[in-house]
């Protein structure tokens, strides 16, 4: 039995386009009547997608009964709106967008402005989500980008901070080491005190600040800064925020008291760097 059903469903497939083929064939060759043209407008509406995208549509219906006509018009119009609509509301899902980046833009000028430094404003090209190590530019050497020139970026309310430093470099693109990354570390000192540390990153988006003294008295929110003894960044850029007392990991034989720092960004939302063609000097 089972064998007879897939032979008879096999024969059924084997016929079928036969079938179409002929029926085809009789719609084009048969004179060309009303009733005939409206069946085969119907059918080349239904079956034929190009033709509701095309612009002469409307030049398909000659020659169809008026009821006929009237229906694929009512359809034509309504797949027209429908893509009306969608382009709108495409339309609409950008404005916020760019909105937004234009708002940044405004906040960059003002910034070069403020900071009285040459530099290069640079669009974020790539970063690995979940990883705050390291982000690619879209500008690079012919853009006057240069190794280990300093990269700032704004904060959310469009405070200039130090995001990193320029580590690789191409024709088109650069690699920016952000903060967190374990190979980056910057002279800077806090805001209350000017005591000095050295900023450390600790991957994972962790960060700490090393060599405080242990009679430091830290408070929670410190501003700390970059300072002038640092060999590559400008004096005075905000890095981040205290956020520890420094008292977590001390030992016996403890020296020193090594608080965490919190970024003063959040390089999740980084769109946009500006990397420092004076070598931060």
């Amino acid at each position: 039995m089972k064998r007879k059903a897939k032979k008879s469903a096999s024969q059924s497939s084997n016929w079928l386009p036969a079938v179409y083929i002929i029926i085809s064939l009789a719609l084009i060759l048969l004179p060309l009547q009303k009733t005939v043209n409206s069946v085969r407008a119907v059918l080349a509406y239904l079956f034929i997608p190009q033709l509701r995208l095309a612009h002469n549509a409307k030049e398909y219906l000659k020659d169809v009964g008026e009821g006929t006509e009237n229906l694929l018009n009512v359809a034509l119009e309504n797949f027209e709106l429908k893509e009306k609509l969608k382009n709108m509301q495409v339309e609409a899902l950008q404005i916020p967008i760019l909105q937004e980046e234009n708002a940044r833009l405004r906040q960059a000028l003002n910034l070069k402005q403020a900071l009285k430094m040459e530099g290069v404003w640079a669009k974020v090209a790539y970063k690995e989500p979940g990883k705050m190590s390291s982000l690619i530019i879209d500008k690079g050497e012919a853009d006057g980008i240069t190794l280990r020139s300093p990269a700032l970026a704004l904060t959310e309310d469009g405070t200039p901070a130090l995001a990193g430093m320029v580590v690789e470099t191409a024709q088109k693109t650069a690699k920016i080491l952000l903060l967190p990354d374990e190979d980056f570390n910057a002279s800077v000192y806090l805001d209350n005190t000017k005591t000095e540390a050295l900023l450390k990153g600790q991957g994972l988006r962790a960060v700490i600040l090393k060599y405080l003294p242990l009679e430091e008295d830290l408070k929670i929110n410190t501003p700390v800064f970059t300072s002038s003894s640092s060999a590559l960044f400008p004096e005075r850029l905000l890095v981040g925020y205290i956020a520890s007392d420094g008292t977590e990991n001390l030992t016996a034989a403890s020296t020193y008291k090594e608080p965490h720092l919190k970024p003063a960004l959040n390089f999740d939302k980084v769109k946009e760097i500006f990397v420092l063609s004076t070598g931060g000097k």
